[in-house]
């Protein structure tokens, strides 16, 4: 099976980065730290670019519009940096951060609002990769490296959210799975970005609830309780900064090094999931023999699968 991320990525001195939904939090923050340095190129975007005012007005910024639920939008986002920056222009690094969280009782959310948390947090980060990763296969041995925002809901799955679980668990399969894709040529690395608790306003403006639906509204179900122990956690002020991220992503692109296809972001993330790793390690312990109903028939070489 071909592996991922073989070859260390040197960020170049001139790169030009692409962030998605820099209108406050995570990407507001990468935005921030990535226009303070003059060298390198901004593609800030924002469903509204008059969100995007805090940034300073310089050739190497580009402020512009982007709805990845829009294959439109995505298609004219790309064209105007192309018009900015020139038609050659190089794409070095992408931040797929544009999303947003769907927290309701599995039975009380519509068809309409499933496939919208997935058309937003999944296919729309898959139309703005496909379009980065022509650029970057176009500029060899240039490559690139893509972020993917995910979440340690990618990894783990707690009641009362489980279509925004559903699209991050997409990104997570997705991502490692083109990441296989690549030739090793190409120079181009993917991560995926897994934190708990982000202390942004993610939870407020970029955070859709549902009414709980009756058979789950009592506080001892365990929606109600996780939201009980998240509220609690977050006002007594736990909880990852948002620039502490965006710190650890330049870092990640700059230090020269393999960029890790996965990457848990605070102790939290960490213990979380390597918890959960166990316990379905476990359970695959558990079921070894009982699972094993071809054992006295052919199996694939899975020493070749490694070649």
């Amino acid at each position: 099976m071909n592996p991922v991320n073989t070859k260390p990525y040197h960020l170049p001195a001139d790169a030009t980065w692409l962030v998605t939904g820099c209108s406050s939090g995570i990407g507001r923050e990468i935005a921030i730290l990535v226009a303070s340095n003059p060298k390198q190129r901004l593609i800030a975007t924002a469903r509204n670019p008059s969100t995007l005012s805090y940034l300073p007005e310089t050739p190497n910024i580009l402020k512009v519009a982007l709805d990845v639920d829009s294959p439109a939008s995505v298609d004219a986002a790309f064209a105007a940096a192309a018009t900015h920056f020139g038609p050659t222009f190089t794409l070095d690094v992408v931040v797929n951060n544009a999303g947003y969280s769907l927290a309701g009782d599995t039975e009380a959310v519509s068809e309409a609002e499933m496939h919208a948390q997935l058309e937003t947090n999944f296919f729309g980060l898959v139309r703005v990769t496909l379009r980065a990763l022509a650029l970057m296969r176009q500029a060899q041995p240039r490559g690139g490296l893509i972020f993917n925002i995910s979440s340690l809901a990618g990894v783990c799955g707690f009641p009362g959210h489980a279509f925004y679980h559903a699209s991050k668990w997409a990104v997570e399969g997705w991502t490692e799975s083109v990441a296989r894709e690549m030739h090793p040529d190409w120079n181009i690395s993917f991560c995926l970005v897994e934190p708990a608790a982000v202390k942004t306003n993610f939870e407020t403006s970029s955070k859709k609830v549902i009414t709980p639906h009756p058979a789950y509204a009592d506080a001892g179900m365990p929606s109600r309780m996780l939201d009980a122990f998240v509220e609690q956690n977050l006002a007594s002020g736990a909880g990852l900064d948002a620039a502490d991220l965006a710190h650890l992503l330049v870092r990640i692109a700059s230090r020269g090094e393999k960029v890790p296809i996965f990457l848990p972001v605070s102790a939290t993330a960490t213990a979380l999931v390597t918890g959960a790793l166990r316990a379905r390690l476990a359970v695959v312990e558990e079921v070894r023999e009982l699972s094993a109903v071809d054992k006295d028939k052919a199996q694939f070489d899975l020493e070749g699968l490694s070649k």
